[in-house]
């Protein structure tokens, strides 16, 4: 799930954004979790209480006595893995805002389709930067974390992903492509078998014609694959 704080100069702006913000999740299909602030107060104080949040879009007009930028800054002090969007109809603010490395900096009237984009992007970002992955299964979109990943296994034209708890998933696809678009992640996996992309990380004993995985389970190695430990 993808936490997204909206600190918003009103009441009605901060609905209207919400709103936009709800349609494009309902489109993606993505899992969110979403709040709206009207001071940077009321953000910090929620995020002591409930935690941080991936996705910051901040006015930099607010009401309460922190700005935008102030806000930001005291949550980058205490954490810095998030996307911060700031937003705001004015220019004067732009070079102080681009002090604490915005993500994206918006200009009132923000365009639907840029907010789009913005929000995209910044998912994009927020996947790669926690190792998030994400699929799609009969409709439906999954986002799981990598490092829980014990291994994927492809039969035919489905690929099989079994969880460190147990669980399995499902997705429609080739373990080629997969093996390529995992390299963007810090997580390595590898390719011990034709079939078979593990999870280095999740790995109890290395044998010359398999390994056991953390659950127990013996994954082979074919005699091509034999210098990936190297």
């Amino acid at each position: 799930m993808i936490r997204i704080a909206l600190c918003a100069e009103t009441e009605n702006y901060g609905k209207k954004m919400e709103e936009r913000i709800a349609e494009w999740a309902f489109q993606g299909r993505l899992n969110i979790q979403k709040k709206i602030f009207l001071t940077g107060e009321e953000l910090l104080a929620d995020i002591e209480q409930t935690g941080y949040y991936d996705i910051v879009l901040t006015d930099i007009c607010l009401q309460g006595n922190l700005s935008g930028i102030d806000t930001a800054f005291r949550i980058r002090q205490i954490y810095e893995y998030f996307c911060l969007i700031f937003m705001s109809g004015e220019e004067r603010y732009y070079k102080e805002a681009f002090r604490l490395c915005p993500f994206r900096y918006l200009e009132k009237p923000i365009e639907r389709s840029y907010l789009l984009e913005s929000l995209n992007q910044a998912v994009d970002r927020y996947q790669m930067l926690h190792d998030i992955f994400v699929f799609r299964y009969k409709g439906m979109s999954y986002c799981i974390r990598l490092s829980e990943v014990l291994y994927f296994v492809s039969d035919k034209r489905v690929i099989h992903i079994l969880m460190e708890n147990g669980r399995e998933y499902l997705f429609y696809g080739k373990l080629d492509e997969l093996e390529k678009e995992l390299l963007k992640y810090s997580f390595r996996f590898y390719r011990i078998h034709q079939s078979y992309l593990i999870n280095g990380r999740q790995v109890e004993q290395f044998h010359p014609r398999y390994v056991v995985m953390r659950n127990r389970e013996k994954i082979p190695v074919t005699r091509t694959k034999k210098s990936w430990q190297g």
